[in-house]
């Protein structure tokens, strides 16, 4: 019979286990503590790191508009076409 570790299964860990990790999680209260904590001890990190957020929902934003123009660009000599054909 094979043995499987508990870290491959945490969940089939000994109950008393499962109570002591419950116990070790922080909650998000302590967790936004935390992180407050390092951003007054680190802003200029936080400037950045809120500089490369923005950047990232630009970058997001403009994926749609540029695809959309893309597409627009691709159909208007279709329609330029079909147009000129029909003057003539």
């Amino acid at each position: 019979m094979s043995h499987i570790p508990n870290s491959a299964m945490p969940h089939a860990a000994p109950a008393e286990k499962k109570e002591a990790l419950k116990q070790d999680k922080p909650t998000s209260a302590g967790r936004a503590a935390k992180v407050a904590e390092l951003a007054r001890d680190n802003p200029k990190t936080v400037i950045a790191a809120g500089a490369v957020v923005v950047a990232g929902l630009a970058a997001a934003a403009a994926i749609p508009l540029v695809r959309g123009r893309k597409a627009d660009d691709d159909a208007k000599p279709a329609a330029k076409t079909k147009k000129a054909k029909q003057d003539a």
